[in-house]
């Protein structure tokens, strides 16, 4: 029911420790960033100066294509034109002293010769007249061809397309006899291609040194250290405040060593604050309980232990001016240092509240929750048993505000409850609750207990449950309360295994000591 909240301790701890997942650190830890695992800074800077080195050289070898084509294309054209004079020097004389199929057994020998040597897509055309020769030694005889290497021999670049094929030309033109040479570009390509690649291949050799060097040098400069620099600050997060970095030989290394160390230093001290505030905290809080505090007859044992170093719970025993007294066992939301301040409040409502008469418990419990409700935080509440004993006739007579029902076991081993009486303590200014009453016999006994007992939680998530305290308080009803007491808490240390307490606990017992005759359970009107 009370169980909202954190720890103090835990809390302060989380707030002072470095928060890895806003840390640059984070980028070697498991962390999810958007559904993916970030990148290690060595695979990022790697990426970076390959893919810049890689465009760098794409981008210089289309460049180097680019004017190797241009430049090849040139010593073609002007190979070319050499070639045109020489054929149109023994054309002209062939044609004079011999026919036309002369002239074509002469141009397809040259041809098949620059073919087979040098020039696999060497073609040679003769115009003269209307008449048109080609070279033969492929069967090329094509008009597409012709028109193509007219076209290129009239071209700026001396170039022109046929399909998937470049053309460069030559040419020479003389006593009406034109003399066409071309070759294809494609031989050309290929070799300038070959070069090409096999000067990328060499850049990939280099680029793959330089990112083993790069990858070597982070390594050893920024991964290493940063993965030691990463161990301290786990060790801080874990509670190891002051633990200190090395020094390292780079400057920026250096500076974050550095400012973790004064972080670590920093928690150091504050956390060495903090206990000795937390520890004055927790004697303030003892000094509040009851202690060696004598009821007549009644015998009193208790156990208080915090979820924390301070509790939200609390319980007193306080003699009222009539000399009767009051028995009061509460429990604020949550635990630690907010629970522990309204529970301290609580104790100082109460004293005030008791001050004067009427000293019923619903008269005192309506005037504490009409300051609790107004000073206490929106939402928090608190939940209290206030019972009166009177030793003189024996009777309990109680109010309970939205707290655990108390276990009264009578000494014929009958047991009942002590039932809540209203609503919680600090939810409605004008709440009201109704009065009960019992007169108890000697033997007869009384467990009060705060949620931290039923609900504490097993390894596997089970609660103890009421049923369990019942039970364990009735077993041991011939033992002492101090040692009926300490049987319950070993019982729920056992259930607990190595699980820390979820929430404060509190157990008192309370043993009447006269011998008169149990009158029973009954209601009481409102006074």
């Amino acid at each position: 029911m009370l169980d909202g909240g954190g720890r103090a301790s835990g809390t302060l701890t989380a707030a002072c420790s470095i928060k890895k997942e806003d840390s640059v650190l984070a980028s070697f830890r498991n962390r999810r960033v958007l559904g993916r695992e970030p990148r290690t800074i060595r695979f990022q800077l790697l990426l970076t100066v390959n893919v810049i080195l890689g465009t760098a050289i794409v981008g210089l070898l289309v460049l180097r294509y680019t004017h190797e084509m241009k430049v090849e294309a040139q010593k073609k054209h002007a190979n070319l034109n050499d070639e045109a004079i020489a054929i149109h020097a023994a054309v002209n004389h062939l044609w004079q002293d011999h026919d036309t199929s002369a002239v074509q057994s002469y141009i397809n020998s040259v041809c098949e010769q620059m073919r087979a040597s040098t020039s696999p897509c060497h073609h040679i055309v003769l115009q003269r007249n209307r008449q048109v020769l080609q070279a033969q030694a492929h069967a090329d005889d094509d008009p597409q061809i012709v028109s193509a290497i007219e076209s290129a021999s009239r071209a700026k670049n001396h170039q022109s397309v046929l399909g998937d094929h470049v053309f460069v030309a030559g040419s020479h033109t003389s006593n009406g006899i034109s003399v066409y040479v071309s070759e294809d570009l494609d031989n050309v390509r290929r070799a300038i291609r070959r070069d090409l690649l096999l000067q990328l291949a060499v850049a990939g050799l280099l680029g793959a040194g330089t990112a083993g060097i790069v990858s070597f040098l982070l390594l050893r400069i920024v991964r290493e250290p940063l993965q030691r620099l990463l161990m301290t600050v786990d060790q801080i997060s874990d509670g190891k405040f002051g633990t200190e970095a090395r020094s390292f030989g780079s400057r920026e290394m250096q500076e974050l060593s550095s400012a973790i160390n004064s972080m670590s230093r920093c928690l150091l001290e504050s956390d060495s604050e903090r206990h000795q505030q937390m520890v004055k905290a927790q004697q303030i809080q003892q000094h509040l309980l009851p202690n060696d505090v004598k009821i007549p007859d009644l015998l009193t044992a208790h156990v208080f232990e915090p979820a924390d170093v301070v509790a939200g719970d609390y319980y007193d025993f306080l003699q009222l001016t009539d000399g009767s007294w009051l028995i009061c066992l509460a429990d604020v939301t949550g635990h630690g240092i907010p629970a522990a301040m309204g529970a301290a409040m609580l104790k100082s409502l109460l004293i005030a509240a008791s001050e004067s008469p009427p000293f019923d418990p619903v008269s005192i419990l309506e005037e504490v929750n009409r300051h609790f409700a107004v000073t206490v935080l929106p939402g928090n509440f608190a939940s209290m048993f206030l019972g009166r004993w009177e030793p003189k006739s024996r009777e309990l007579s109680w109010a309970s505000a939205g707290h655990e029902p108390g276990l009264l076991l009578t000494q014929t081993g009958h047991l009942d409850q002590l039932q809540s009486t209203g609503l919680l303590l600090g939810i409605q200014t004008g709440a009201v609750w109704d009065l009960r009453s019992v007169t108890l016999s000697a033997g007869d006994r009384i467990l009060l207990f705060s949620d931290g007992a039923t609900e504490t939680l097993s390894p596997e998530s089970e609660l103890f449950g009421r049923d369990r305290l019942s039970a364990c308080f009735s077993r041991w009803s011939e033992l002492s309360p101090q040692t009926t007491l300490n049987r319950i808490t070993g019982i729920l240390g056992k259930h607990r295994g190595e699980r820390p307490l979820n929430d404060d606990l509190t157990l008192v017992v309370m043993e009447c000591r006269t011998h008169s005759v149990t009158v029973g359970l009954r209601p009481k009107e409102n006074a």
